[in-house]
């Protein structure tokens, strides 16, 4: 028996390429969780995967395994900095012979300082843009893993996205925090004049437990909710004690549990990923 991630067809040649800008306005909904995993999805079909940390914990370099107190230069931070000049800090993760890449351009504290100094920028919202237009990455799939709040670097990686994913665990607490997304969205666009606006890929239920009565009623009524607003519903990805295992060993679940049943939960995000790059 194989992984169903590696029995997928590969990524054809694409036209285009996504960025695809992972986000909520509260921390702890899996948003690396979900970046590291699409990302080796991807590479295992062969795409060319770039992660960019917005973050400033260092869950990325975590769950990667990579390095958790790099040097200023070798972060995103020095990426958004005058004086970049077009060299990507780039590391990549140790997990063996993959089809595509996957390339981390890692967070981490000094992005607070990084948000901060946003503030005094000429064209602060457009610079990862900016960079990204200036410096063109390879890559066919760009994934911004972003802040916990709707800040700064929030709105710098909306400009530079093309879509959106956003995960929401199903409780009443996340739903309401869901709604100021959708209407920071919404206000941000039109400030910016985003023209055309990052299209919403939609909306992922995460850390999904079938046991919690709470939990199920949400998820329940989740779709006919969103449907209203004309986003997608993805399937759940569920809450696994295994995340948490893996992560700790700096790997994502398809190498720490290859036949584990939740490996299959993040298959439906990536064939879209897969059809916006083909078409």
């Amino acid at each position: 028996m194989t992984v169903a991630v590696l029995d997928t067809p590969p990524v054809s040649h694409p036209l285009k390429q996504v960025v695809l800008w992972i986000g909520a306005n509260s921390g702890g909904v899996s948003k690396t969780t979900l970046a590291i995993h699409i990302a080796y999805v991807m590479a295992c079909r062969g795409a060319k995967v770039a992660v960019l940390d917005l973050d400033t914990n260092v869950s990325m370099s975590q769950f990667t395994g990579l390095d958790k107190s790099p040097v200023a230069g070798e972060t995103l931070a020095y990426v958004l900095s005058e004086h970049f000049d077009g060299d990507w800090p780039f590391a990549s993760p140790d997990w063996g012979e993959i089809k595509g890449r996957i390339d981390i351009c890692r967070g981490g504290p000094v992005m607070a300082e990084a948000g901060i100094e946003l503030a005094n920028r000429k064209r602060r919202e457009y610079l990862l843009s900016d960079r990204l237009s200036d410096f063109p990455l390879p890559h066919d799939l760009v994934i911004l893993d972003c802040p916990a709040t709707l800040s700064n670097l929030s709105d710098v990686a909306l400009v530079a996205s093309t879509h959106l994913l956003i995960p929401l665990e199903p409780t009443p607490k996340s739903l309401s925090g869901c709604d100021v997304l959708l209407k920071w969205y919404q206000v941000s666009c039109r400030a910016l004049r985003l023209n055309p606006q990052p299209e919403i890929l939609g909306v992922v239920p995460v850390r999904y437990d079938a046991n919690s009565a709470t939990q199920r009623e949400y998820r329940a009524k989740l779709p006919e909710v969103l449907n209203g607003f004309g986003i997608h519903c993805y399937p759940s990805v569920r809450f696994s004690q295994e995340y948490i295992n893996a992560s700790a060993r700096g790997l994502p679940l398809q190498l720490h549990r290859r036949h584990h049943k939740a490996c299959g939960d993040f298959l439906p995000i990536c064939e879209t990923l897969s059809e916006l790059l083909e078409n």
